[in-house]
């Protein structure tokens, strides 16, 4: 079967070199599969990174789903994950996140899986109001606002430039500071 590996070599390219040796004829060595064999399966590098988008966000989408608490501690819980998730799958996050690799346009199925892990967030942020949390935002906007915070600070610890002396600590100080600040 030739895509898991194909999706394994595309991986450990991104995650050992970054998204600049991302090619076919590289994703092919490291899969040890010929390059046509990537054109045919994914109909090229931007089918590679179609399916890299899509696992990601699927997964992304799972790791924010965390319902077990009340719903102020899931949505920090949610932070949380979400900083796991970009830690422990750097390759995934920067297709995701951190780098526009050129000519690359995810399908409009592959937007709706981001969409939805959004949307994941944004009904943490709907049962926060439900108790009288983030009360006077949509919860679109405070959703918003929280992934950005997260996103920001990883990513800044993804280019390890993140100065934080204790990076878990601050970035437990930056969610509850979230949560917190909108009362």
């Amino acid at each position: 079967m030739i895509g898991p590996e194909v999706l394994l070599g595309a991986l450990a390219i991104l995650n050992e070199e970054g998204p600049d040796g991302f090619t076919v004829r590289a994703i092919a060595r490291r899969a040890h599969v010929a390059p046509m064999a990537i054109y045919n399966h994914f109909d090229g590098v931007n089918g590679v990174l179609e399916a890299l988008w899509t696992q990601g966000f699927a997964t992304l989408r799972d790791a924010l789903g965390v319902y077990d608490h009340a719903p102020v501690d899931d949505l920090f819980d949610a932070g949380l994950a979400y900083r796991t998730f970009a830690l422990e799958n750097r390759g995934l996050y920067t297709v995701m996140f951190m780098h526009r690799f050129r000519n690359f346009r995810p399908s409009l199925d592959a937007v709706h899986l981001a969409t939805l892990a959004f949307q994941t967030l944004v009904t943490h942020v709907e049962r926060c109001q439900a108790i009288g949390r983030f009360s006077n935002e949509r919860a679109s906007d405070a959703a918003q606002i929280v992934w950005s915070a997260c996103h920001g600070y990883v990513a800044l610890e993804l280019l390890d430039i993140n100065m934080a002396a204790n990076r878990d600590e601050n970035f437990y100080l930056l969610l509850t500071t979230l949560r917190d600040g909108f009362g």
